[in-house]
């Protein structure tokens, strides 16, 4: 276990945003793979067929690289080179979800914009410049397409960074003003696109920047470990899982809840691989349109987190309950070694919500 005692910071000092915004000048592996990307979505603009092929290549490389400078940065890490995985359409396919937030910008731009007037765009875009960076967060926090769309969960973002997180809006209308300015002057297109592009990579790295003095990855990012049990669970496993999660639906959703959960709680005891199985029902139970059953759930679990004493889990689980619904809470039974997780990981916020009556 790894103790979390560090005191949280509250907002990012004018050097920390510098160094964040120069981050993909400043390292060299970033730097080079960044120009490589551009140096061939140039290219491509230029290839007819064969460019069409090569952005097809390029563009899913970019939004991967681009999504792990975020991540990277939120954990106070190095994103390092771009890689051979990076080139291929089927892997982390989370990293893909941000060409939806790309096609909403165009959306919002040009049709909105054409349509509706000036006053429509610019008041769709300030929306999206609110929404946009603690959706891209909340993405890389928990790699979740869904969850990045879930109202709770971002506007949770947003009030967990409090003040600091409204530099991002900021420099999202900075940046756009910026790039429709330079439009507008006798600027060469290559250094239009060039200054855009780097824009954008000075975008993804200070929304990692914003977000990583309040340690959300320690107290929120639980979905790592299932990403890594799906590859590897074995086949009939997981179809007897999910036959188990089908029936225990079933029940829910005919309003006996307390039937399916104890379903899934009796087949769980003869689970050959007890370690993923609390944390493989918890996630697909989360999949579901309501999400109260799964939060009952998450209370058993989160008991049996703290009976194992794996504070840092707990802590993880119970951050990760409240995005969904503020007023979760562990069991009573569960209150004391609950605090004593919250302690033990230094999260004055949990602790404050759990000495709450």
């Amino acid at each position: 276990m790894i103790r979390y005692r560090k005191k949280r910071k509250t907002m990012l000092k004018p050097t920390d945003l510098a160094r964040e915004f120069a981050y993909p000048l400043s390292n060299a592996s970033v730097l080079m793979s960044s120009l490589l990307l551009f140096l061939l979505l140039e290219l491509a603009a230029f290839g007819r067929i064969l460019g069409l092929f090569l952005a097809l290549l390029i563009l899913p490389a970019l939004l991967r690289y681009l999504m792990r400078i975020l991540d990277a940065r939120a954990k106070g890490q190095d994103a390092g080179p771009l890689v051979a995985d990076d080139l291929l359409w089927f892997s982390h396919g989370w990293s893909l979800f941000p060409a939806v937030h790309i096609a909403v910008l165009v959306y919002a731009t040009y049709f909105l914009g054409s349509r509706y007037g000036l006053a429509a765009m610019l008041a769709a875009d300030v929306l999206l410049a609110i929404v946009v960076p603690a959706s891209l967060a909340v993405l890389a926090i928990t790699r979740s397409p869904l969850e990045s769309l879930s109202p709770k969960a971002v506007g949770g973002l947003i009030r967990r960074c409090g003040e600091g997180y409204w530099i991002l809006p900021t420099y999202f209308l900075a940046a756009a003003f910026l790039s429709w300015w330079l439009s507008t002057r006798p600027v060469p297109d290559f250094a239009q696109e060039l200054v855009g592009y780097y824009l954008v990579f000075g975008f993804f790295a200070l929304i990692g920047g914003v977000v990583q003095p309040y340690h959300l990855y320690q107290e929120v990012r639980i979905h790592d470990a299932v990403e890594s049990d799906q590859e590897t669970l074995d086949e009939n496993l997981l179809k007897e899982r999910t036959t188990v999660l089908n029936h225990a639906y079933g029940f829910i959703s005919r309003d006996n809840r307390a039937g399916g959960l104890q379903h899934i709680h009796n087949w769980m005891q003869r689970d050959p691989e007890p370690d993923s199985t609390w944390q493989w029902f918890f996630e697909q139970m989360l999949l579901w349109e309501i999400k109260e059953p799964a939060l009952v759930f998450a209370q058993s679990y989160l008991s049996r987190l703290l009976q194992d004493e794996e504070y840092v889990m707990a802590v993880k689980l119970m951050m990760r309950c409240r995005l969904i619904n503020e007023a979760f809470k562990p069991l009573p039974d569960d209150k004391a070694l609950a605090l004593e997780a919250a302690e033990y990981c230094g999260n004055d916020e949990l602790l404050q919500v759990l000495r709450t009556p």
